[in-house]
């Protein structure tokens, strides 16, 4: 009926529902910093919405002085990169109830300050920024000032990717992916290789090299500069990579590329010259691309990044209490028939 009153749901209503204290009830419906227990926590958003309550945001800032959600600033949320940290992210913080808002700087360092900038208006309760590229030549003083600014009005900041500034970040564990390809290739009985390197410019780039060359360096297998070639991070660069690879006349057992998409392109181009590929060179990529146009997705031996892990470790680090570091999340080492194993008297 038009004239009856309206029935406003209380906290205490959802408490009795859930049999929990009102103190339970709203560290779990409030984002209260202190933990509760995962089968408090499902009893209680069960209850709330049986219930039909929901939460006032924002006579939450108002009373708490900042917005109770998570800002998420990425790149091009296109890229596999800034998506899969994205999926991980929204799904820690929905398990936390928490509301992300999803920003993107569309790769402008200018807007990646500029939103920086907005947020600290907005005050959500933590922010998390995704880099892959460290711009503090051109931005970091700038940006660093607003991420500054931001922890002393808001609340935490975390960096996931490459960190240009002194705050909290999770980086991809690409050495120890890269060492620990290196060390199953040299399991499979191959001693010759080649790397085509992506993105130069990327720091993760470099850090997929040192961890390849760690790993065989550790067993006893070396790698010049002379068998590393630049490549840029596409289809095309991988087939570009690979016709200078034979202009060179090499006689190569391996090819580790930094990226999948390089690997994928430098195979086309080389069977489209002749190339037996895998039984007359091998292929190993980084990235655990889900997309092969050679039909078989699990084709490929590559490394996955724990991208998704990362996501909802920032999470954890932005809402968790005062730490010095993150837990490192561990990559993937995926065995393809790219890489068939060597007999001892290959």
């Amino acid at each position: 009926m038009p004239n009856e009153p309206k029935v406003t749901t209380r906290l205490a209503d959802v408490a009795r529902e859930a049999g929990v204290s009102p103190s339970t009830a709203s560290r779990v419906l409030n984002g209260s910093a202190r933990q509760v227990a995962d089968e408090y926590r499902e009893r209680v958003l069960a209850a709330a919405e049986r219930v039909g309550y929901t939460t006032n945001l924002a006579a939450q800032a108002t009373a708490r002085g900042r917005y109770p959600a998570i800002a998420l600033v990425v790149g091009d949320i296109r890229d596999q990169f800034f998506a899969r940290i994205a999926f991980g992210a929204i799904r820690e913080a929905a398990r936390r109830g928490y509301v992300l808002n999803l920003l993107s700087t569309e790769g402008d360092t200018d807007r990646e300050r500029s939103l920086v900038h907005d947020l600290r208006r907005q005050r959500p309760e933590a922010l998390i920024l995704v880099r892959k590229r460290d711009t503090t030549p051109t931005a970091g003083s700038k940006l660093l000032q607003e991420l500054m600014e931001f922890e002393r009005e808001s609340g935490r900041v975390v960096i996931v990717g490459e960190p240009s500034e002194p705050v909290l970040a999770i980086r991809p564990p690409d050495f120890d992916g890269a060492k620990d390809l290196a060390t199953a290739m040299l399991g499979l009985g191959y001693r010759d290789f080649a790397v085509f390197k992506a993105d130069p410019q990327v720091p993760s780039t470099q850090d997929r090299l040192d961890g390849f060359r760690a790993g065989l360096s550790a067993g006893g297998v070396a790698l010049p500069d002379s068998r590393v070639y630049p490549a840029e991070r596409s289809f095309p660069g991988g087939a570009a990579a690979a016709a200078a690879y034979l202009a060179d006349g090499r006689d190569t057992e391996l090819i580790f590329c930094t990226e999948d998409e390089v690997a994928l392109g430098a195979i086309q181009h080389l069977r489209s010259q002749g190339y037996a590929v895998p039984e007359q060179l091998a292929f190993a990529g980084y990235g655990r691309r889900r997309v092969n146009p050679f039909g078989d997705e699990d084709w490929l031996t590559t490394v996955r990044s724990p991208f998704e892990e990362m996501g909802a470790a920032a999470v954890d680090a932005a809402l968790g209490p005062a730490i010095t570091g993150v837990p490192r999340s561990a990559p993937e080492v995926h065995l393809g028939a790219s890489t068939p194993g060597r007999t001892a008297s290959a």
